[in-house]
């Protein structure tokens, strides 16, 4: 047994961490830029993250860091609606995004060759994300469908969600994060 433990140690060994240089940067805005290069495959991965989920809301406004997520495919000044995904696709990349309780995350995955024009496509969203009255109650609906599939219909997602709320009751995490009331309500934005 002792020689089989041994083996699995040594055959682990070179799982270990690895070495890996990254280089750090800050811009004047305070955005801080963390870079990891490898030259091994073309290509580029950006991962964008938000220090800001559902901890960081109030009753009333539950679910809306998940729903500004959305909004960010939703056009800005210079990409017009849908055209991010667009430019990504058209350009060999693809995207994704997500929201916790802790951090909002946008990832960007594209050939090298796209790196400026998904620099312009991010710096774009988030200074003039654009708000057209239609896409708002559009994008609503559809988070208000991603919570009713994850929590309403689910008990394992219902569970989660009274457990929260039962062991934060005096913290903002405890309150729901896919969407509240402010965001699945029909018409005015509420509190």
């Amino acid at each position: 047994m002792r020689r089989i433990l041994s083996l699995c140690v040594l055959l682990a060994a070179p799982l270990c961490a690895q070495d890996v240089k990254v280089t750090t940067h800050s811009l004047s805005n305070g955005m801080k830029i963390l870079v990891h290069e490898d030259h091994d495959v073309p290509n580029v991965a950006l991962y964008f993250f938000y220090k800001i989920g559902s901890r960081n809301e109030k009753p009333g406004t539950t679910g809306i860091s998940h729903y500004f997520e959305h909004m960010m495919f939703n056009g800005a000044k210079k990409y017009g609606p849908k055209q991010f995904d667009i430019a990504m696709e058209k350009n060999g990349g693809s995207n994704n995004a997500y929201t916790s309780r802790d951090v909002t995350v946008y990832t960007d995955w594209f050939p090298k060759q796209a790196l400026e024009l998904m620099f312009d496509m991010e710096s774009d969203r988030i200074r003039d994300l654009a708000f057209d009255p239609k896409i708002v109650e559009s994008e609503r609906g559809v988070v208000y469908s991603e919570r009713r599939n994850a929590v309403d219909n689910n008990p394992a997602g219902i569970l989660d969600e009274q457990l929260n709320a039962a062991a934060y009751t005096a913290h903002p995490i405890s309150g729901p994060w896919w969407a509240g009331p402010a965001i699945s309500k029909p018409g005015p934005w509420t509190t």
